[in-house]
C-alpha cells in the first residue's frame, strides 16, 4: 500500500482522543543533557562509514517505507549524512575523532548531497537540498575543513537548480505526488516547503545568490497553508478537509515549528513572537500525541494521523524557533523540549523516533545534537 492510501486510512480511523500518556520510558533511562550529547556524538563517530557518510540502504523488517532504487536511498542517505554533519558541528563535545569525522562527512557532502530525482511519483531529493544547503551554508560561513569554497558554492547552486526544477506551480515544495508524473510536480506540503525556506534563508546568509522569485513563491505558499488557528494543512490537498484529522492541532503541532521558523526567517512582521510562542505551546500541549506514534511501523498509524518520523522533526525545529524568542520563553519551554528529546535516547547513545531502512538512528542522532545542543544542562531524571 503507498503511503498516500496509508495516510486516508489512519485520517479516517485516527481522529478521536488518545489516551493520556504520563510519559514514555526510552530503554536507556534518562541521562543527563551533557551524557546524551557525548554519547550521541562518540555513536556517530564509531558508526561513519569509511566514505564519511551515514545510514545504510540495509533492512530487517518485513515492511518498510516505499523507496526505489537508487534514487531514494541516495537521496536519504544524502539527508542523513547532512543532518549529522549539523549535529556534530552544533555539539559543545568537540573531540579530535569528531572533527575528523566532521571533515570526511562534509568532503561526502559536496560531492554527492545534490541527489538527481528518483522517478516521477518520488523525489526524496528534496531533503538532502533541505538539509544539505543548510550544512553547507553553514560551512561556507565557517570555513569548515573538509571541502573548499568554490566546491561548497557549487554544489548549491546544483541544489538550486534542482530545487527551482521541482518547485511546484503554486510555490511549494514535496516529496511524492500520484497526482500525474511530470517534470513540474504538481503535489506540495507545508512542511517541506518549510525545511527548504530555511535551508535557502541559511544560503543566502552564507552569501550565496538565491533567486528572490523562488523565495517569494514559498513564502507565498506558506501562507495559504496556515489556518486561523495557527496550524498548517499537511499538504495542498487537505485545503479541502481543513478540519480533518491531521490538521487538527495534535496533527499539526509537529510541522508548526517549522513553518513558523521559515516564516520568522522571511517575514518576522507577520510571523513574530505571538505566532512562535503559540506553536510552541501548541507542541507542549499535545506532545502525548507525538509520543503516542513513537516508533510505530506504519506512517499516519496513530491519533490524528500522526507519524512516529513527526517527532524527532518537530523538536529539532522547536530548538532552532526557541533561539528567536525572548530569555523568558527560552526558560520555560527548553526543558520540554529536551526531556522529549532525552525520551528517544538508545542504550547505544544513538536517538531514533521511526525505523527507515538503516538511516534513523543517524539522522535521528542528528536531529537530537542539533536540538540538544541548544537546550540548558539539566540533572538526570528520577522517572
Amino acid at each position: 500500500m503507498k503511503p498516500l492510501a496509508l495516510l486516508l486510512l489512519a485520517a479516517a480511523a485516527g481522529a478521536g482522543d488518545a489516551p493520556v500518556l504520563a510519559k514514555v520510558t526510552p530503554p536507556a533511562g534518562r541521562v543527563s543533557v551533557e551524557e546524551a550529547i557525548r554519547t550521541g556524538v562518540d555513536f556517530l563517530v564509531s558508526n561513519q562509514n569509511k566514505d564519511g557518510s551515514f545510514g545504510h540502504h540495509t533492512i530487517g523488517r518485513t515492511y518498510e517505507l516505499w523507496c526505489d532504487v537508487p534514487g531514494g536511498h541516495q537521496a536519504f542517505k544524502g539527508a542523513t549524512t547532512a543532518l549529522c554533519w549539523l549535529g556534530l558541528v552544533d555539539a559543545p563535545y568537540q573531540p579530535e575523532a569528531s572533527k575528523e569525522a566532521q571533515a570526511r562527512c562534509l568532503a561526502w557532502l559536496v560531492k554527492n548531497v545534490a541527489v538527481k530525482r528518483a522517478y516521477g511519483e518520488q523525489f526524496y531529493n528534496i531533503w538532502p537540498y533541505g538539509y544539505g544547503m543548510r550544512a553547507l551554508a553553514r560551512a561556507l560561513k565557517e570555513g569548515a575543513p573538509g571541502a573548499d569554497r568554490e566546491a561548497i558554492v557549487a554544489t548549491m547552486q546544483r541544489i538550486l537548480k534542482g530545487l527551482e526544477t521541482i518547485q511546484t506551480h503554486d510555490g511549494g515544495w514535496s516529496y511524492l505526488d500520484f497526482n500525474a508524473p511530470l517534470r513540474r510536480p504538481t503535489a506540495s506540503n507545508s512542511f517541506t516547503t518549510a525545511t527548504v525556506l530555511v535551508g535557502l534563508h541559511d544560503a543566502r546568509a552564507a552569501g550565496v545568490d538565491v533567486p528572490q522569485k523562488m523565495i517569494d513563491r514559498a513564502v507565498k505558499y506558506l501562507w495559504r497553508n496556515r489556518t486561523p488557528d495557527g496550524n498548517y494543512w499537511y499538504s495542498i490537498g487537505w485545503q479541502w478537509r481543513p478540519h480533518g484529522p491531521i490538521n487538527r492541532p495534535q496533527g499539526s503541532s509537529m510541522r508548526n515549528q517549522a513553518c513558523n521558523l521559515a516564516l520568522h526567517l522571511f517575514e518576522p512582521e507577520k510571523c513574530g513572537q505571538k505566532e512562535l510562542r503559540l506553536g510552541l505551546e501548541q507542541l507542549r500541549d499535545h506532545h502525548r500525541f507525538a509520543a503516542v506514534a513513537l516508533r510505530r511501523p506504519r506512517p499516519h498509524e496513530s491519533f490524528y494521523a500522526v507519524s512516529g518520523y513527526f517527532y524527532l522533526y518537530g523538536y529539532q525545529y522547536a530548538a532552532l524557533v526557541l533561539e528567536k524568542v525572548p530569555e523568558e520563553d527560552r526558560r520555560e519551554f527548553l526543558p520540554f523540549v529536551a526531556e522529549a528529546i532525552l525520551k528517544t535516547r538508545q542504550l547505544d547513545g544513538s536517538f531514533w523516533d521511526y525505523p527507515t531502512y538503516d538511516y534513523h538512528k543517524y539522522y535521528g542522532t542528528g536531529y537530537a545534537l542539533i536540538a540538544l545542543s541548544r537546550c540548558p544542562p539539566a540533572p538526570p531524571s528520577s522517572e
